[in-house]
């Protein structure tokens, strides 16, 4: 069974994880946009069970053409995952990090480029204690961390281990898992219908 994680956005990633082995490759662009045949390139004759994209949203920091040119790229990474493969999950950042314990909290005063710093930190952590060689490999010769790359692997895995026994679709072809614990989406939580079977839709 293979799954395959999505970090999206121009430093993004893709991962694909089966339980042992692990690939991941940068985001492939073409003139800013994702490059769908690159993409498929790098998942051709790759056995894909599930894929699990991390859902995006913009922010006011972000500008007009940031987040226009954000949200092409998104749809353009739905609509080829739909395509690639009948199981699609789009999962929210604070499930996934808070089923590593990396769904920080900070203290007042903290400015937003710290809070992102201790964030790829704590995900860097959290992979190097599941895979040593897969977190080195997340590092640049002169210290600089992928961290696109260490999401995708992570949202990969995260994927893997709730898939094995409790997947279910929905009509559409976009589903969760409704049986087991998703840490900030208990069952009977107000809002974990909509999370759970639209794949956090809105």
């Amino acid at each position: 069974m293979g799954v395959l994680g999505i970090d999206c956005g121009k430093s993004g990633a893709i991962a694909i994880y089966d339980g042992t082995y692990t690939k991941f490759y940068d985001m492939p662009l073409f003139q800013g946009e994702i490059d769908i045949t690159q993409l498929n390139r790098l998942t051709f004759m790759v056995p894909i069970d599930l894929i699990v994209i991390e859902e995006q949203t913009s922010f006011a920091s972000d500008g007009r053409f940031g987040a226009f040119t954000m949200g092409i790229n998104y749809g353009r990474l739905l609509a080829w995952a739909e395509y690639r493969c009948s199981q699609l999950c789009r999962v929210r950042p604070q499930v996934w990090q808070k089923h590593y314990g990396i769904a920080l909290k900070h203290p007042k005063g903290v400015t937003s480029t710290e809070k992102k710093r201790a964030t790829k930190q704590a995900a860097l952590d959290a992979l190097r204690s599941i895979n040593p060689k897969v977190a080195d490999d997340c590092v640049g010769p002169r210290g600089g961390l992928k961290d696109g790359m260490v999401d995708a692997i992570l949202i990969a895995m995260w994927g893997y281990n709730e898939h094995r026994n409790s997947f279910w679709a929905t009509k559409s072809g976009i589903g969760c898992w409704p049986d087991v614990d998703l840490p900030s989406t208990k069952r009977g939580s107000k809002g974990s219908q909509r999370s759970q079977r639209s794949g956090g839709k809105r």
